[in-house]
């Protein structure tokens, strides 16, 4: 079992634009996203923002993932239909052994943001991160990591995805 960041980045190290939007994503990113499918089958349970739950909320007609979903937030937010979440706030440490519970031996996948990805590594929880690169700047936006670190994270596997990405595959 590994607590694993998978996320997408502009080459900038940017996840969201401004507006908190992805489309930058879909517009350009890899056409043949199999390897999403892959990443999944090994996830037991899903760690999320806010602001990736409001970007769902907002841009998605049903809710796709098969696992349970810790939704870290200090807001309200409704349910979307058929979605295993559920809301939490406080230290990250216990939301983490409630996560191992959950993923039942499987993988964790801290799906977003930069700052939530951050608090997990701040307290030695996250084992490795694998960063999508899409070939595009976006100059602003939600930062990928959001927080400062003087250790080099060590790379474990790279490859192309298509030909505007690259996947870099690190272990912390």
């Amino acid at each position: 079992m590994k607590t694993i960041y998978f996320a997408a980045a502009s080459l900038d190290g940017f996840i969201a634009d401004q507006n908190d939007s992805l489309e930058w994503l879909f517009k350009h990113g890899p056409t043949d996203i199999s390897f999403i499918d892959k990443f999944l089958e090994t996830v037991g349970a899903i760690a999320m923002g806010a602001a990736t739950y409001q970007w769902l909320l907002d841009n998605s007609k049903e809710w796709t993932y098969k696992v349970p979903c810790l939704i870290f937030t200090h807001r309200n937010f409704k349910v979307m239909n058929g979605a295993d979440v559920r809301f939490v706030k406080g230290q990250i440490p216990p939301q983490h052994q409630d996560l191992k519970n959950l993923a039942k031996g499987k993988n964790i996948w801290i799906m977003g943001g930069g700052d939530l990805a951050g608090q997990f590594h701040d307290h030695g929880l996250l084992d490795e991160m694998h960063i999508q690169t899409i070939s595009v700047f976006l100059n602003n936006g939600k930062k990928l990591f959001s927080r400062k670190t003087d250790t080099a994270f060590k790379i474990k596997d790279i490859r192309q995805r298509g030909d505007t990405c690259v996947e870099v595959i690190y272990s912390i």
